[in-house]
């Protein structure tokens, strides 16, 4: 614990207030993201399946495999809960934690009229936010055109973070948006990669979305002697910026169960909790 108090200190949890409103989920975007410096033991790059939520004004950018992961978790625990209703003997339930070692526990999330950036990363269900200063992406629109899934595209350049990257945005689809932090073209980036194929965001679908696609398997905030103040287990365990895209079809940074800190501590507090897992 003495690794951690002074961490702790500077990483205090407090109230704050946004001035981004809320946006409405009007599309989910999934990519697989190739990362050739992320590899598995075996040397084989290590293959991710993102989503993108869509709003007019703003975007969330997180980990499909993730989100069904922590679904699934879920309706194991509830499936194990309700036979143990009716069986008196104590039964454990398993869950492999260790899957979860393999995903992106980051989220981004991307309000387009206040070009504001934030990084929020989970750690044992506590979500960690960082206000990200990234300065507009200086596009270059091609007349390079292809189709992705159908979908027109055309092709443009730009440098984010040192690096030169190509994007195909489907001018069809009048998001800025696009995966991780490539956005602010005029269109939906439907694919992406840097100049020497390190990095790679593939397009894998395209849906719209409408309120209703998902429900919680149990909601507390609805039932009998309920109250909106309860928190749902998988909104904890999913990060609530998340939950609240993906039930609910609102794109807004949340508070709860968030720390506000900076990128350089929440790398030092990620260091120590190494340190001190072993």
């Amino acid at each position: 614990m003495r690794i951690f108090l002074p961490l702790f200190l500077c990483l205090i949890i407090k109230t704050f207030c946004f001035a981004q409103h809320p946006d409405k989920v009007l599309a989910r975007v999934r990519y697989t993201y190739l990362n050739k410096d992320d590899t598995l033991k075996n040397g084989k790059i290590r293959i991710q399946n993102m989503l993108l939520f869509v709003g007019k004004n703003a975007s969330l950018y997180t980990s499909y495999d993730r989100l069904n992961h922590q679904l699934g978790v879920d309706q194991k625990i509830r499936t194990k809960m309700m036979t143990m209703v009716d069986n008196a003997a104590p039964q454990s339930i398993k869950i492999d934690e260790n899957a979860l070692k393999s995903m992106s526990a980051t989220n981004h999330l991307y309000f387009i009229k206040e070009d504001k950036h934030y990084l929020k990363e989970m750690i044992d269900d506590q979500s960690y936010q960082v206000e990200e200063n990234i300065f507009p992406i200086k596009w270059k629109i091609l007349k390079d055109t292809t189709t992705f899934s159908g979908i027109h595209c055309q092709k443009a350049i730009g440098t984010l973070e040192g690096k030169n990257w190509v994007s195909w945005f489907a001018p069809s689809i009048p998001f800025q948006s696009g995966p991780w932090q490539l956005n602010g073209l005029p269109g939906l980036i439907i694919e992406a990669y840097d100049e020497q194929k390190d990095v790679q965001f593939q397009f894998s679908g395209l849906e719209n979305a409408n309120i209703g696609d998902f429900k919680r398997l149990h909601d507390v905030s609805k039932g009998l002697n309920s109250s909106p103040d309860l928190i749902n287990t998988i909104d904890v365990m999913l990060g609530f910026d998340v939950a609240d895209a993906y039930f609910s079809n609102i794109i807004k940074p949340s508070t709860i169960y968030t720390t506000k800190t900076t990128k350089e501590k929440l790398e030092k507090f990620k260091i120590a909790m190494k340190k001190d897992k072993r």
